[in-house]
């Protein structure tokens, strides 16, 4: 679980890492803190965030106009916005914001937002151990396919691509939603993200993945249905 902190001022970054961390020594969660100073730093950072504490009052770039720009790109990621007033609170919800932080801020406070918003991420999340022993939360709408490879699943997701222990079987079980499809012995794939189907199936990212010949027929009864029921 990786987290984002953005403030322009030092003690306040070191503060947060440090809640944080103690929250990680007394709960399940294993939390990766990243810290940055200026909304144009966040902006360059490229990979995923889960959680993001965002200062509203930063010079430069603000931590509205910050949000602004992280929602053209990522829907997913949780924004705690941290200010020293309540004025504020109103002028979040554009960028759906989760909650609020006051300055200075309370361990007490800290703690309870924190835990909300693993708990938002865990309810629309199924786990993904990966190889070096970290949870990771990936929501089951962000998976594009499953892919076994050398004893192991890779899960490609929207953003990025994990490892996991668990088999092909575990994972048929676990994303029997009627959004997903084994075509493969290799592959389930999101219909969601099904461009094309032929000899191989186009995927919406530009990828593509194998298809069991035998499958072909079922698969395209299956899309057909889930394009019916998913229809605006």
């Amino acid at each position: 679980m990786r987290i984002g902190i953005c403030d322009d001022e030092a003690i306040i970054r070191e503060e947060i890492m440090r809640l944080c961390k103690e929250y990680t020594a007394s709960n399940i969660f294993t939390l990766e803190t990243i810290t940055f100073s200026s909304g144009d730093e966040l902006l360059q950072y490229k990979e995923s965030i889960d959680i993001l504490f965002l200062d509203i009052q930063m010079k430069g770039l603000n931590g509205l106009k910050t949000a602004e720009r992280i929602r053209e790109k990522d829907d997913n990621v949780i924004i705690i916005f941290l200010t020293g007033y309540k004025g504020f609170m109103q002028e979040g919800y554009r960028v759906r914001a989760f909650r609020y932080l006051l300055k200075p801020i309370k361990e007490q406070e800290f703690n309870r937002n924190l835990k909300e918003a693993l708990e938002e991420i865990v309810k629309d999340s199924k786990t993904v151990v990966s190889l070096n022993g970290n949870t990771i939360f990936v929501k089951l709408k962000d998976i594009i396919y499953i892919e076994y490879e050398n004893r192991y699943t890779l899960v490609r997701t929207r953003r990025d691509v994990y490892e996991s222990t668990y088999t092909m079987s575990e994972w048929e079980n676990m994303l029997d939603t009627g959004d997903f499809y084994r075509v493969h012995k290799a592959f389930i794939v999101n219909m969601e993200y099904i461009e094309e189907i032929g000899k191989t199936i186009l995927l919406e990212n530009g990828e593509k993945v194998e298809v069991a010949v035998r499958q072909i027929a079922k698969l395209k009864k299956a899309c057909k249905a889930y394009r019916k029921r998913n229809a605006k």
